[in-house]
């Protein structure tokens, strides 16, 4: 809860807007925070599992906190998250991360993604779907938002990149992702980009495929870099090979990829 010399988490906390009745409540807001994201952090994952594990740690807890009310009760734990600004608790949370974790190397691969989250979804309506941000070498996402569904994804990921520090890192999305307006909003954080082309962009991908077919008939006139791997799994031998080129003018429209350097073509064989 404490690192020496680090910031701590009720300091973080002390900048979330309380929006309870001042005369009404018993439990001081810092403090619930603290303890709902430790526990949390050691694998709770409903507020009920809040309230064991808080009861539990009592008195470890009163180490460093007051908790002159004791643990609060399970629905105490969850009537403040539902009230509280999510962006006040966003950046109160990613300052105390920040402050804890060195900040991401040059090429560090952030990869951005959307996935649907499980037993979210009531009867008649669709579960929650997020788009998140995995700093991959640290194993740390580094933000999330959500959306009404797979489709929003395209207006998620500009708002999510913009709250991130990027400088220097490599962000990967999948084929969803792969809009102009995306690239050109990583490249405003003053990251570069990998992108994954296939029919969501089908005049761009069949540029491609028509490139590669003509690389392939005489592959030994036009330059290129490619790299391969063999890897042996579940009882067959698969083999990747990943050609690389700088012969953008056979794409159609690069002009619309900022700063576009290369694009690449993965081949795939298993046996």
């Amino acid at each position: 809860m404490k690192t020496e010399g680090k910031l701590r988490l009720a300091d973080v906390f002390v900048s979330i807007t309380d929006p309870r009745q001042a005369g009404k409540v018993e439990h001081d807001l810092v403090e619930l925070l603290v303890v709902a994201v430790n526990a949390v952090l050691v694998g709770a994952d409903t507020f009920v599992e809040i309230e064991l594990w808080a009861t539990e740690k009592l008195d470890w807890l009163r180490g460093y906190l007051k908790l002159e009310a004791g643990i609060p009760s399970h629905d105490t734990f969850g009537r403040p998250f539902g009230l509280i600004d999510p962006t006040q608790f966003e950046a109160a949370f990613r300052r105390w991360v920040e402050a804890l974790l060195p900040a991401l190397g040059a090429d560090a691969v952030v990869a951005i993604d959307g996935k649907s989250s499980r037993r979210t979804g009531k009867i008649d309506a669709t579960p929650l779907h997020l788009v998140s941000a995995f700093a991959a070498q640290a194993g740390l996402v580094l933000g999330q938002r959500a959306t009404a569904a797979k489709s929003n994804e395209k207006s998620a990921i500009p708002e999510l990149l913009a709250t991130l520090a990027l400088e220097g890192c490599i962000v990967t999305l999948d084929a969803m992702g792969t809009q102009s307006n995306i690239a050109q909003a990583i490249r405003r954080r003053g990251a570069n980009y990998i992108l994954a082309v296939k029919n969501n962009q089908p005049i761009l991908a069949d540029s491609m495929r028509e490139f590669f077919e003509q690389f392939k008939a005489s592959p030994d006139s036009t330059p290129h870099a490619m790299s391969q791997t063999v890897e042996k799994n579940h009882g067959r031998i698969e083999t990747r090979r990943c050609y690389a080129f700088d012969q953008l003018a056979c794409l159609h429209k690069p002009e619309q990829w900022p700063d576009l350097k290369s694009f690449a073509v993965i081949e795939r064989s298993a046996r």
